[in-house]
């Protein structure tokens, strides 16, 4: 590639809506060197609740980001290079939204293909039919080409019915989205040397970042002296994979046996300056404390803007953890709970406004000490997180590329004086299952976590690090309080979200909330309520995002089988949470002929399911199976939540 190919002024960036991005002939081909479309739950929700806050708010457009192609042969003919999946997920909604909004629409449809992938652009076809969307669609067996597209289609299907319940709104969401909503698409030279531009994109130096800026303007405010210090705590803390104790005290035993105690557990210091006193004993030369010289804010982002990265020492052994939220996030977390923001609302989970949120929380005076008041508990919060929050475990006998639900605290192995990893409630050291008292807040944590994908809905996490920091000792605290806690908020939910929707009337003198209107705090909470001591053990939660009905809304008319009115066929009798390959294999089946086939799927999705299925091949399912099974679950819900039902917020 020639050295003009790269300059900023070769490449073509044009600002453009949603709808001039499908407009004039565009065309766009997803090459078939670019991985399968992979986006799920946690991207597509957060997409759709960005563009709804800026449609909500009034904004005048939505900057979604870039789109990177080349001119193809044809006039209006791209290829992507960097984008198929913010690209593909607009096509999927603009697909949904077709007959929503003033007038319908359809310009996009035919505009964007995959290359030598059939399977993948069929499935681009057909999610734009009306079939399709209204459930009759007949699914074969899916590919990693296609199922992703699937499963994208479905996670908007039932984002958009949870999140619009009036036509009125949803179409306001439609026309915000395809006029406000905007791209950058820059076009690079059709003579570009794609495997040059790739290099140059994966060796780049890292853009500043919001948390890089916070983390200046914060160290500016400290004396010279403790400029440093912070540094060291924030790069610990930073890295989410690894627990604090190993990255605050990397390769440095005694260290940490004094910052986190003999056992290397609990945080020992009380506040910012008795920790920055205890790490002034051990030799600055040899560790990252070091003195710095005074720094202007703009050189505080020189200096720190990138992040600190060490290897590993070998006593750390092999780490195989993984965070179940990132940094920034985190941040806004340990804010929350440095302000005493309890309720939901005070606050948002928003990284996108990372730096707005400090600069509200800053005060005016006594700027320095809130600094270090927050960086301790910044700290804190962190021992805190990791041994009371799930995490996400890879070893060598891990079933799932997902990993598997970890709650565990480090540990010191007394023998050998290294790290070890022990369950958080457990007595003795043993490291092979969870206690009984460990799982049940495992089973409750990674019941919330598949019910809130979204970083910015993970209010639980908040709460659970405001309740752990109350606590007098870190080694005092109850599997009973945490899981009592966890309970609490769960119901709270539940209520919410499904007895207080609609004032009972006497048409309706029970009335909830039906079909996609049902939350999935109310599927995911009744399934843990369903487990018995039996189940527990060997029950996983995994992520589900699709409303399955178990007499479908359109069942094959080669089956036969009781019917259910549709009075029946959305109450929650009716439905359960599944994956959408769960979804696919049942497609439009008759609920025995589920029951028969999927004993196994049915098993590891849903206990809410496996019951169904129970009657099912026992009783048949009709209206009155769905009835009464309705009503047991209500009877379910109302027993667990008890008091809080009768509450009033």
């Amino acid at each position: 590639m020639s050295t003009n190919a790269m300059k900023p002024d070769a490449l073509k960036p044009e600002l453009l809506t949603v709808d001039e991005l499908f407009s004039h002939g565009n065309v766009y081909t997803v090459p078939i060197y670019q991985r399968n479309y992979a986006w799920r739950a946690a991207q597509i929700e957060q997409l759709i609740s960005d563009i709804q806050d800026a449609a909500m708010g009034h904004e005048s457009s939505y900057f979604l980001g870039n789109l990177v192609v080349t001119p193809r042969a044809k006039p209006n003919d791209f290829e992507v290079i960097d984008g198929q999946q913010r690209l593909t997920t607009l096509y999927l909604l603009l697909s949904f939204l077709e007959h929503d909004g003033t007038h319908p629409y359809d310009r996009h449809k035919g505009r964007l293909q995959y290359e030598s992938r059939a399977r993948a652009s069929e499935a681009l076809r057909r999610v734009g039919q009306a079939s399709y969307r209204d459930g009759r669609q007949v699914q074969d067996s899916l590919t990693e080409e296609d199922g992703g597209i699937h499963e994208g289609f479905n996670i908007i299907h039932q984002t958009i019915e949870t999140k619009f319940r009036d036509p009125v709104s949803r179409g306001q969401f439609a026309e915000f989205l395809r006029f406000k909503v905007t791209v950058v698409r820059a076009s690079l030279p059709p003579t570009t040397d794609l495997n040059r531009y790739f290099e140059i994109m994966n060796t780049r130096g890292q853009q500043l970042l919001q948390v890089d800026i916070v983390k200046a303007r914060l160290m500016s405010k400290l004396p010279d002296a403790e400029r440093a210090g912070f540094a060291w705590i924030w790069d610990a803390c930073a890295d989410m994979d690894t627990y604090v104790q190993m990255s605050l005290a990397r390769g440095d035993t005694g260290l940490r046996s004094t910052i986190f105690g003999d056992d290397w557990c609990w945080l020992v210091p009380t506040d910012f300056n008795a920790l920055l006193r205890m790490r002034s004993q051990f030799d600055a030369s040899t560790s990252t404390f070091a003195a710095v010289a005074a720094l202007s804010l703009e050189g505080a982002l020189q200096k720190y803007a990138q992040a600190h990265v060490q290897e590993s020492s070998v006593d750390e052994g092999n780490e195989r953890f993984r965070s179940t939220i990132e940094f920034p996030v985190f941040l806004l977390h340990v804010l929350k709970v440095k302000n005493g923001q309890g309720d939901e609302n005070e606050g948002q989970l928003d990284d996108k406004h990372l730096i707005a949120s400090f600069t509200n929380a800053m005060p005016t005076d006594h700027e320095a000490q809130w600094v270090r008041d927050f960086a301790f508990t910044l700290l804190k919060c962190r021992n805190l997180f990791d041994a009371f929050i799930l995490k996400r475990q890879f070893t060598t006998s891990t079933d799932s590329e997902e990993g598997d639900w970890s709650l565990q605290r480090l540990k010191k192995n007394t023998s050998s004086a290294t790290p070890g990893y022990v369950h958080t409630f457990r007595t003795d050291t043993a490291t092979d299952e969870p206690d009984t008292a460990t799982h049940d807040a495992l089973l409750l944590q990674s019941m919330l976590r598949i019910t809130y994908t979204s970083p910015r809905t993970m209010h639980w996490i908040t709460q659970t690090l405001q309740w752990l920091v109350r606590q007098e000792k870190p080694g005092t605290i109850t599997s009973a309080g945490l899981v009592d806690l966890l309970q609490n908020y769960a119901r709270a939910k539940v209520k919410s979200a499904f007895f207080d929707t609609k004032e009972p009337s006497d048409e309706q003198p029970n009335a909830h909330p039906q079909g996609f209107g049902i939350a999935r705090i109310v599927f995911t909470y009744l399934d843990y309520l369903l487990l018995d001591e039996a189940t527990k053990k060997d029950f996983k939660f995994q992520f589900r995002t699709s409303i399955e009905h178990f007499y479908p809304q359109h069942p094959d008319k080669e089956q036969s089988g009781a019917d259910v009115t549709d009075k029946k066929l959305h109450l929650l009798g009716n439905l359960a949470l599944v994956s959408v390959g769960a979804n696919s294999k049942f497609s439009n089946s008759f609920p025995k002929a589920k029951a028969e086939n999927f004993k196994d799927t049915i098993a590891q999705q849903s206990p809410k399911l496996r019951q169904m299925a129970d009657i099912a091949l026992r009783d048949g399912w009709g209206d009155a199976q769905v009835q009464a099974h309705h009503n047991a679950m209500l009877t379910t819900l109302q027993n667990a939540l008890g008091p809080h039902l009768n509450m009033r917020d």
